[in-house]
């Protein structure tokens, strides 16, 4: 029913459907580095799907038979981040059937302050130490599935690891990757939790993408999230729902 756009002349029709800030994450696809994008046309879109790692994109206008089709047959392994017009549809025809969330966007223009992020990662205790992630502990992320991390990492990958005896305990890293920068995705494993690790963590990767010259970006998956992301200097701007079939 949807034909694929790969091209970027095309992908970049598709813009004017996300704009919205919960659609952030989608850029990716729109930029052709990451993801699929689909269209109900590729000369005129009025309705688009952009697939990226474990989340769903789409907005527009489609008929409803169509969409429930599209969604039933195709997407529901995603988590399905859709456009206001069509958040209360699929509330509708798949009653019963999902299980609603929600993030949080943060603003992307962010003024930091170097002082403070160098304050937070000097607070660790000595006891943790913090490292780039090199091509050896990239494997190892990736072997531990510790954390979703960007794939092809020498050449797009930035972030660091917390390490304690030879553990990974936490890792701060990109995931999701743009043309000007890179999408935060922050874990720690949860014995090690509420100790500043995290804090440190995101700390040393925004200071070092400022080094880069590499945007940061940040999309809350919890309230958690949100409430590092404005310690560390970020600014709330809006919740979204998100749904994930039971």
């Amino acid at each position: 029913m949807l034909k694929k756009v790969v091209r970027k002349k095309d992908l970049d029709k598709l813009k004017f459907l996300f704009r919205d800030i919960k659609f952030y994450m989608g850029r990716s696809t729109l930029e052709g580095l990451m993801g699929k994008a689909y269209a109900d046309t590729i000369r005129n879109p009025q309705f688009a799907v952009l697939i990226i790692r474990k989340y769903c994109f789409m907005s527009g206008w489609i008929d409803e038979k169509k969409l429930y089709k599209l969604i039933n047959n195709n997407l529901k392994q995603y988590i399905i981040i859709p456009s206001n017009n069509l958040k209360y549809i699929i509330e509708k025809m798949f009653e019963g059937k999902l299980i609603k969330g929600e993030r949080y966007s943060i603003k992307k223009d962010t003024i930091f302050n170097k002082k403070d992020l160098q304050k937070y990662v000097t607070m660790l205790p000595k006891t943790y130490q913090i490292k780039k992630i090199d091509s050896n502990l990239e494997k190892k992320i990736k072997k531990e599935e510790f954390l979703k991390i960007t794939d092809d990492y020498k050449a797009y990958g930035i972030g660091v690891c917390c390490m304690y005896n030879e553990e990974i305990i936490g890792v701060a890293s990109s995931n999701i990757f743009y043309s000007d920068g890179i999408e935060v995705n922050v874990k720690v494993k949860s014995k090690y939790r509420k100790k500043g690790i995290a804090t440190a963590l995101a700390s040393e990767l925004i200071l070092q993408c400022l080094k880069e010259n590499k945007r940061i970006s940040w999309d809350a998956a919890n309230i958690e999230s949100k409430n590092l992301a404005e310690k560390l200097g970020f600014l709330y701007d809006s919740t979204y729902e998100i749904y994930k079939f039971k």
